[in-house]
């Protein structure tokens, strides 16, 4: 009886990954089934195709409808929402730390998806062949920069800036969301909310609000989310060759576990040997049980209690660990900004798209801010993953390859963020002291950490946390 209660529980606490895992497997099926006959019905088979894209499609609008009021509602609150005043010492140093070891797990995926080229060497056909203007890196980084401060901050849910040469050097306005003013607008918000809390209350709590809703919107498309990824996964492989994509998503897999596994036992002990002077081992085994809890949950929300007691039971001061865990499950995604980092080249490749070493920059930021920005989001590394690919214009075609194993992938990089997490609590002791602030406060603060523990509680009652983060 006990045993079937157990059973029963792992089941429904896992409902959304088998449901995603059943959508794979019988979107494989039937869009195997469905090219096979194409060669005996082609007209009809060519308008089934274009039909059963349809719920696809709704999957992958859902996410783009949410990408803007996420991220900037996640930074907003990220920089606004847990300390009053100016950063000090201890904080910054801990905000510091961890926007370094995201971005370092960026590059080293980067990296590796340029070496080992999982979705095939593209052919250099960029340029005029995709409509990419050609202009110099100057002209690149000169639009990045003017993109960060967008002369209209409604414009920028839909319009972005870029030089061209058509009719002399002009500026002209490009149809797609500008990720980097978002970014800059919403992180400029945050730090002057941070400084005035009481005259911009009002906003805030404006913000904590959309953030609960847009909370609620995910849910609602990460449980449909199966459904989609079943008609897209259809749709994909009615039209291509099983077998040419299998090679692919396994090189792609290879290629993550391979980022992910060196981030976890090369990179992360290096900097807890080198910077927090402990022994990588025995502190690797008193995190035994956080690892175990961050892969069977993929979410690194749900496990900061066992992180909290593992990093005290290592001999970290209480006051870091209360202040450190809760801002590293905000703002340290190494395993997720890898991960998106490889998605976004996997899919150029698949496309045959040659990303300029600008674009590659700009993916390795995209990737870091995408990751910090979608802190304690159900999914967050499904839904921020459109945000890096609108950042340097790829389309969203091939992202069905990817979602058929993100469900796994998942729960190794979570695990990898919640190491990332205590290796820093270690490291930020050793170099600001034990006097870090405590995470919330009175007042605005305290409302924000209700909230978000509410919605936490309710991710956690609806069995619907299936993170990236």
């Amino acid at each position: 009886m006990a045993g079937g209660g157990k059973v029963r529980r792992m089941l429904v606490n896992n409902l959304l990954s088998i449901l995603t895992i059943a959508g794979v497997i019988v979107g494989v099926i039937c869009g195997y089934l469905i090219r096979s006959s194409k060669d005996e019905e082609p007209k009809h088979t060519d308008e089934l195709i274009k039909g059963i894209r349809i719920p696809g499609d709704l999957l992958l609008r859902g996410l783009n409808m949410l990408v803007l009021p996420l991220v900037m509602t996640s930074l907003i609150l990220g920089l606004a929402g847990n300390k009053r005043g100016k950063f000090n010492k201890q904080a910054g140093i801990t905000i510091l730390y961890y926007v370094s070891t995201t971005l370092f797990a960026a590059i080293i995926g980067l990296v590796l998806v340029c070496a080992i080229q999982p979705g095939g060497r593209a052919e250099g056909s960029k340029g005029e062949e995709l409509g990419v203007r050609n202009t110099t890196v100057l002209d690149f980084v000169g639009d990045m920069i003017k993109n960060l401060v967008p002369a209209n901050i409604v414009a920028m849910s839909h319009q972005k800036t870029r030089t061209t040469y058509d009719h002399g050097v002009m500026e002209e306005p490009v149809e797609g969301m500008n990720m980097l003013g978002v970014i800059f607008i919403s992180i400029t918000f945050g730090v002057i909310i941070m400084a005035n809390k009481e005259e911009c209350q009002p906003f805030l709590d404006f913000c904590l609000s959309l953030n609960v809703i847009i909370n609620k919107l995910t849910r609602v498309v990460l449980w449909y989310s199966p459904i989609g990824i079943m008609f897209l996964v259809m749709a994909e492989y009615s039209v291509s060759d099983v077998s040419e994509y299998a090679k692919e998503i396994g090189l792609y897999v290879v290629t993550v576990l391979v980022g992910l596994a060196i981030h976890f036992f090369i990179v992360l002990p290096v900097i807890l040997f080198a910077l927090a002077k402990k022994n990588p081992l025995l502190y690797y085994k008193s995190l035994l049980p956080a690892m175990a809890t961050a892969f069977g949950t993929a979410s690194s929300t749900v496990t900061i209690p066992i992180t909290m007691k593992c990093v005290k039971k290592a001999g970290v001061s209480e006051d870091v660990v209360d202040f450190v865990i809760p801002v590293g499950a905000t703002i340290n995604m190494d395993g997720t900004a890898l991960y998106e980092a490889v998605a976004c080249l996997f899919i150029a490749q698949l496309n045959d798209r040659e990303l300029t070493n600008p674009e590659i920059v700009i993916t390795a930021l995209t990737a870091t801010v995408a990751a910090i920005g979608a802190a304690g989001i159900p999914s967050a590394g499904l839904v921020t993953l459109v945000m890096v690919l609108n950042a340097v214009d790829l389309g969203t075609e091939h992202i069905a390859l990817i979602l058929t194993i993100d469900w796994l992938l998942d729960r190794f990089r979570t695990m990898t963020n919640v190491v990332g997490d205590a290796v820093g609590c270690a490291v930020i002791e050793q170099l600001a002291g034990s006097s870090c602030p405590r995470s919330g406060g009175a007042g605005d603060e305290e409302k924000f950490l209700q909230l978000k523990n509410k919605e936490e509680d309710n991710n956690h009652v609806d069995h619907a946390v299936h993170v990236g983060a």
